[in-house]
């Protein structure tokens, strides 16, 4: 999720940092002798970039964390100017969808840098752990209270993905995979034929393990005038080992940055809508459903540090 949340402050420091740059360029002649003496001064050697946002609806992978409802968020990073950096996230999520969850929490860090001799291009790796505080399957609504582990078992919800990009200007091409099972999912919680109402069809196979499951997407923001940034996103997550599963997923939106670290986006998110995200039963009561992957408008107000 870091990418999620610390991406809402990206398109407003892209922004900030581009209208920066255009006043200098316009800077008159007189002033060229101070800023070659800021521009002398050493980098420090750590960041710590941080934002704070209010969403209408946390939208992960063309998909609703939040059964439709918003969320506030957090994250924060630490970059070190060699180009290793660590990370922290935060956002609440609902047990509707989540089973026990009601807060998720993301741990990040990798490296990030230029790509030796290959201009305007640099690269991305790293490693992100989803973690949700006290959630479990066994949480799930279709345990009676008597026997919490009588239909789904125990299981942990939390995630390890590794993820590699790279990206040339305002485009960013992504991939990722998970070196856990898929959000805990498996042939006993997320089974074929009863883990999704909208398709019974639809899950993970017999003795299907979730693990190894991936992504690849493309990400552009590109700043049309000073302070408005468009973008788009479009993605494929593949779930192993299962039927009816795989999402297509997409997303376009534009963002205006104002003083002070302000920003406000409006977004529109899509996916291919696959049936089995359809009239999915609520993991809290079992009766409430949702289309958990429709197509959906959101907006975001972000403050970044």
């Amino acid at each position: 999720m870091h990418k999620k949340l610390m991406t809402l402050a990206v398109a407003s420091t892209f922004a900030a940092l581009s209208g920066v740059a255009m006043a200098e360029d316009a800077a008159p002649a007189a002033a060229a002798p101070a800023a070659e003496a800021a521009a002398a001064a050493p980098a420090p050697d750590w960041t710590f970039p941080a934002s704070i946002s209010f969403v209408t609806d946390y939208i992960f992978r063309g998909q609703s964390q939040t059964w439709g409802k918003p969320a506030a968020q957090f994250g924060i990073e630490a970059d070190h100017k060699s180009g290793f950096y660590a990370g922290f996230a935060a956002s609440n999520v609902s047990d509707q969808w989540l089973p026990g969850a009601n807060l998720e929490t993301d741990f990040y860090g990798g490296f990030r840098g230029a790509v030796p001799a290959v201009s305007d291009v640099s690269f991305d790796v790293g490693g992100i752990y989803y973690y949700y505080p006290g959630a479990n399957w066994s949480d799930s609504g279709f345990n009676p209270p008597t026997c919490p582990s009588c239909n789904t078992k125990s299981k942990s919800l939390n995630t390890f993905e590794i993820y590699g990009a790279l990206t040339y200007k305002w485009l960013t091409v992504k991939a990722g995979t998970t070196l856990t099972d898929y959000w805990g999912w498996d042939n006993n919680n997320s089974g074929v034929g009863g883990g999704f109402n909208g398709n019974l069809n639809a899950g993970v196979k017999p003795g299907g393990d979730t693990k190894g499951s991936y992504y690849y997407e493309a990400d552009a923001a590109y700043e049309v005038v000073p302070t408005w940034t468009i973008s788009g996103q479009v993605g494929r997550q593949i779930i192993s080992d299962s039927n009816g599963l795989d999402i297509t997923y997409y997303k376009a939106g534009i963002t205006k940055a104002f003083n002070g670290g302000w920003s406000v986006g409006a977004f529109y998110s899509g996916t291919n809508e696959p049936d089995a995200y359809k009239d999915f039963l609520s993991l809290r009561n079992t009766t409430s459903k949702s289309d958990i992957a429709k197509d959906t408008g959101f907006i975001t107000l972000t403050k970044s540090f």
